[in-house]
């Protein structure tokens, strides 16, 4: 089962004073970030996404392919299968949502404090991509430099790396293939689907301006020694829920 956790991170420089004042924006941004992250995980978009591309892109030309690694494969439940005719019909073979393959792009979610400006919500660290292939290992060869000619002219001598290889003569390889950004999956998957993966539907935004303003309603009476009335909860009733507890942390 994935994990749908929110981290929730502050700057170096984020003192008591700024705590205090990105408390409200904060709580709300990590609610947001919360609700999508579980939308995205149904398949649920602000937008609709366009169609899974239907046109190979590797191969021989006239039987061209679509590939994924063999990490990626194992990943996301595809076995041993690497070669598709199309990324729609990869998608299509297991069911597969767009940014949802695995998983694990999901997780990466997060708020942060932009300075003492605001919340953020946005990607951090990384995951397995489509093509995140092991790598081979090298070394660097020793008294061996190749040389070039920087942009301005200058000589620039860089060492030789070859191949590292075992006693049998056979290429080593990391025991982990390369990872991609969760930020570079999210800018493909708007430049390949046409879709904002973190962006708010019109419900979404209500329910966070209602939650705070309920909030705010709730606070003002109790300070003037009354109760508040008639609060408002239009839009997401789900959202507005998460809203609100957050708040009141």
């Amino acid at each position: 089962m994935i994990d749908l956790s929110i981290k929730v991170k502050w700057s170096k420089t984020a003192n008591d004073d700024i705590r205090a004042a990105l408390a409200k924006p904060m709580a709300l941004a990590t609610a947001a970030a919360q609700h999508m992250q579980a939308r995205l995980m149904q398949g649920r978009f602000a937008t609709p996404p366009d169609a899974f591309s239907s046109t190979p892109h590797a191969g021989p030309k006239d039987k061209p392919r679509f590939y994924v690694s063999p990490a990626y494969a194992t990943k996301t439940g595809l076995g041993n299968q690497t070669r598709f005719a199309s990324s729609a019909e990869m998608h299509q073979s297991r069911g597969f949502k767009p940014a949802n393959a695995s998983g694990e792009m999901l997780r990466g979610i997060q708020v942060r404090n932009f300075g003492a400006e605001g919340a953020v919500i946005d990607f951090q660290g990384s995951s397995t991509g489509a093509s995140s292939t092991l790598s081979a290992i090298t070394k660097k060869t020793a008294g061996t430099f190749e040389i070039s000619l920087s942009g301005n002219g200058k000589l620039r001598a860089k060492q030789v790396r070859e191949l590292s290889r075992d006693e049998g003569g056979k290429v080593k390889y990391r025991r982990k293939p390369k990872m991609v950004s969760n930020a570079t999956k999210a800018s493909t998957v708007f430049k390949n689907l046409n879709i904002g993966l973190l962006q708010n539907t019109d419900d979404e935004l209500i329910a966070l301006a209602n939650a705070l303003a309920a909030h705010t309603a709730v606070a003002t009476a109790r300070a003037l020694g009354g109760t508040a009335e008639n609060l408002p909860h239009a839009g997401d009733p789900r959202l507005y829920a998460v809203a609100y507890r957050e708040l009141k942390k």
